[in-house]
């Protein structure tokens, strides 16, 4: 009877520290509002990007959680998961694990809006830069594969410039700009992905899906910061007076002992 006794309160104390959760009030100025996030669950993905997830509740309404990714120095959300709230059901690293999710410039009428400057605070306030050995060093990351280097510089697409005067051209310094920005993890393995980008005529990112996954979540990630990152992308050249999305295809290649550009 003891050892009954025993294991029912092991695997009830199991179950508690699988839904323990820590969370914090986040003020809004919407009545009848309420909304907390989980600190437990802001994972920071480099350092201005983390997910993590929050509950809200409406008047009368069912509480829902919400798992969300921001990005602090493009001001971009995304919304991985939304469902009602169930504190037996409430499982955010199976929902965190392999993420891809969509990325959007945060709407300023939204509630979200408070959650994303909540996180965004921390971010500036708590998190240090990453050590330099989780890093693939400068001059070893490999180059984006289809894609020549090019005279344009990091600062002029901050600027929302192009010196490109056809496609070609554009997808040129574009891919540059994604190599100088894409950090892939020490993984060791010889893989390959592509991707597809929807790029709006003012340079915003409408939208991207991997047409190929290299295969590896770690490596995938951190094609996606790389993305992510080069937003805003330079306004492309005028190609037809109709056309306001370029969709634009690249292939990020990733070879152990040598880089090389084709």
């Amino acid at each position: 009877m003891k050892k009954k006794i025993l294991l029912f309160i092991i695997l009830l104390t199991s179950a508690i520290s699988a839904n323990a959760a820590d969370w914090q009030q986040i003020n809004t100025d919407i009545p009848n509002f309420s909304m907390y996030i989980d600190k437990d669950t802001v994972k920071y993905i480099n350092p201005q990007e983390c997910l993590y997830a929050i509950k809200f509740q409406s008047a009368q309404r069912p509480e829902k959680v919400v798992y969300l990714k921001s990005n602090s120095y493009t001001n971009y959300l995304g919304v991985i998961r939304s469902e009602e709230f169930d504190e037996n059901n409430y499982r955010p690293k199976a929902v965190f694990t392999n993420v891809h999710v969509y990325m959007k410039p945060v709407d300023p009428d939204s509630f979200l809006i408070y959650a994303h400057k909540y996180v965004s605070t921390l971010i500036s306030g708590e998190v240090n830069e990453p050590k330099n050995d989780a890093f693939t060093p400068l001059d070893d990351r490999p180059a984006i594969r289809g894609l020549e280097e090019t005279a344009v510089s990091r600062m002029s697409y901050e600027q929302n410039e192009t010196v490109a005067l056809n496609l070609k051209e554009y997808v040129k310094e574009t891919g540059t700009v994604l190599n100088n920005n894409w950090i892939p993890p020490k993984s060791g393995r010889n893989t390959q992905a592509i991707i597809i980008l929807a790029i709006g005529k003012d340079g915003s990112l409408l939208n991207y899906h991997f047409a190929k996954s290299s295969g590896d979540e770690a490596t995938d990630r951190s094609i996606i910061n790389a993305v992510e990152k080069t937003v805003p992308y330079a306004k492309f050249p005028k190609l037809n007076k109709h056309s306001d999305t370029l969709n634009l295809q690249f292939v990020f290649d990733y070879k152990k002992f040598k880089k090389f550009v084709i």
